[in-house]
């Protein structure tokens, strides 16, 4: 089989039910210079026998089995195994659109980028509604950095391509190591590689909100490990020497994890106490308005219920 242009890596774990309609809505691709990575990362649901069902049907799939490891270990066995010039990365329970390839590729080929981030539909139920960027337009190294920080709504996943040759070793969290947002982590330290990226609003991806998945559930609600993460990410800041610049960004990344993106907030935690211990006055309103509520856990979820809610009506 020639080099392909793109590769698709898929992670895989226990989705059983979504793999088939994920794996399909990349063999329905308008672009046809691809291949699928199918990483089955150790599934005990029946994924990994779709996984090999799908490499014997069709050529341009190469299906990867490994023991349990994390979705960082996985994308970086993915990784590994890929051929393409670009790679895109897509959760093995979310879809792309048809053109979702046709259209990343045109935009790094037009513009000579890295990399190019499209925007994603959300999808919960029957309802759908397009989360775009709210700035577009093209950053170097530093500047993709400060936007991921001080924006922190780039989709992280499929809604980007990127060459392949920026997937160095530094980008992954140690081997072993399991975090919240593993993904998010790699995409920031992946920056640094990055000459040119561009962003823009083409709808590239489709989100599938699930409730229970790895990414809505599990390690996203322990303490200890998004104090692990806020560990790694301010050693790699430093590294970058942008540290000093940026700290007040990723207090406030902190301050709105601790409040969505945990659940029944250990007050004697290390994590928690440290984020509490952060001068107020230093905060814009919202992240004001959430250290406090973050003192009264009951009020806390009462106003996150409001306001999703409210979303869900406005949508």
């Amino acid at each position: 089989m020639p080099t392909p242009v793109i590769s698709v890596i898929i992670t895989v774990y226990n989705t059983a039910l979504t793999l088939p309609r994920c794996v399909d809505s990349v063999l329905a691709q308008t672009f046809a210079d691809y291949e699928i990575v199918l990483v089955d990362d150790g599934s005990t649901d029946g994924a990994g026998d779709i996984v090999d069902r799908y490499a014997r049907q069709h050529r341009c799939v190469i299906a990867l089995h490994q023991a349990n490891a994390g979705q960082a270990e996985a994308r970086r066995a993915g990784v590994g195994a890929a051929t393409g010039q670009f790679v895109v990365h897509l959760d093995s329970d979310d879809t792309l659109p048809p053109d979702a390839l046709r259209t990343l590729y045109d935009r790094v080929a037009a513009h000579g980028l890295d990399m190019a981030f499209g925007c994603y539909e959300r999808i919960v139920g029957d309802r759908h509604f397009v989360v775009e960027h709210h700035e577009t337009g093209f950053y170097d190294a530093d500047g993709l950095l400060l936007h991921m920080l001080d924006r922190r709504n780039i989709c992280t996943s499929g809604a980007n391509i990127s060459r392949r040759s920026l997937w160095a070793e530094d980008i992954y969290p140690p081997g072993g190591m399991r975090l919240p947002a593993e993904d998010t982590l790699m995409l920031l330290m992946l920056s640094q590689h990055v000459g040119r990226a561009g962003l823009f609003n083409d709808v590239v991806y489709n989100y599938y909100y699930t409730p229970g998945s790895s990414s809505v559930g599990g390690a996203l609600h322990l303490q200890h490990l998004w104090l692990q993460f806020f560990e790694l990410l301010r050693h790699h800041l430093r590294e970058r020497h942008v540290l000093e610049s940026t700290e007040q960004l990723v207090r406030i990344m902190e301050v709105e994890r601790l409040a969505f993106s945990t659940r029944d907030q250990d007050r004697q935690g290390q994590w928690y106490r440290q984020v509490m211990a952060y001068r107020w006055r230093d905060f814009p309103a919202r992240q004001r308005l959430l250290l406090t509520l973050l003192r009264w856990p009951p009020l806390l979820r009462a106003a996150i219920a409001m306001r999703r809610s409210f979303r869900r009506w406005m949508h």
